[in-house]
Order: C-alpha cells, then structure tokens, then sequence
C-alpha cells in the first residue's frame, strides 16, 4: 500500500521537477521506512526492484515522455534486472537513487540505477526493458524523438555486452 502513496508523491514530483537531459542522470530521495526493512533490519531486497520503478517513474517525467508516453498508450516493461548489494541500508535511513539511461537499440533500453546513502554507493542495479504498445514494440528512437533532443545512444558497453550474452545463452536451458 506504502508504494502507491510513493507513486502519488513521484507523479506529483514529476509536475514540479527540472528537466534533465535523456542522457543526464535523474535524482530521487527516499527514506527506508521500517515496513520497508526484512528481519535482518535493512531495506528488503524486493523494495530495490519496487523503487527503481518509481525513480524510472521519476526519469520519464524529468525527461519530458511520460504524459507523452501515456497518451500514446506506451508502457515501459522490465525484460531483465540484475542487482549488486554493496552496503546495506537501514531502517530510517535517507537514501538517493540515480536513474541514467546507459544504452539503447532499436528494441531495448539499459538503465543503470545507483543507489547510495550519503556518499556511500550502497547498491547498483541493471535494468533491460521494452517500451510496447498492445503486442508492438515501440523503437527506442521514436521513444527518444519525443523529448526533442535528437541524441544518438551512448555506445554499448563491454557490461552490456556481456548481460546480452547471457541472456542469449539462457533461452537454451
């Protein structure tokens, strides 16, 4: 229940936010409140996931393509996420999450989101997703288009790289 009062608080961030560029990195701060904590009394490994929806949220908003995107009746949908836990972060505690846009191609989107308390990274995790409308998948470059900036992606990394692999060598298990 806590996420959708989280949800109401981003839309409502994103009317009043500044832009940022499509490739600039996106802000946002939360507290870990205590039903957001596991038995070991830190933030529970779910509520990473449930967050950077929100702050993915929070990105299309600063960027200028969530109105747009609703509209058109667009969704942004997860293919593939993976996490690394660094530090843990505790109960109470205020934590910034970073959203940047580290690569796309016609079919995917990579973003990367970092988490941290303060100065200490205590999380980093890798998403790759589609943006779909019904069945069709929606190229990355019309979804680009959308904020104006006419920007080419960043190159694929060797990270990348790599996850794709992976991800190619699992549809053979």
């Amino acid at each position: 229940m806590n996420l959708y009062f989280r949800l109401i608080r981003v839309l409502l961030k994103c009317l009043f936010a500044s832009r940022v560029n499509v490739l600039q990195a996106s802000r946002i701060r939360y507290r870990a409140w205590p039903f957001d904590c596991d038995i070991n009394l830190h933030l529970t490994n779910a509520r990473y996931f449930a967050l950077c929806d929100l702050a993915r949220t929070y990105y299309l908003g600063q960027v200028g393509v969530l109105l747009k995107m609703v509209r058109r009746n667009w969704l942004p949908v997860v293919q593939s996420q993976v996490i690394s836990y660094i530090k843990p972060i505790n109960p109470l505690q205020r934590f910034e999450v970073t959203t940047e846009l580290s690569h796309w191609d016609e079919k995917y989107w990579y973003v990367v989101h970092k988490f941290f308390v303060g100065e200490q990274l205590c999380a980093v995790l890798q998403v790759r997703g589609v943006i779909i409308n019904g069945r069709k998948v929606i190229p990355m470059s019309d979804v680009v288009a959308l904020t104006g900036e006419g920007v080419a992606s960043p190159p694929r990394t060797r990270s990348i790289e790599h996850w794709q692999e992976l991800l190619e060598s699992k549809k053979s298990l």
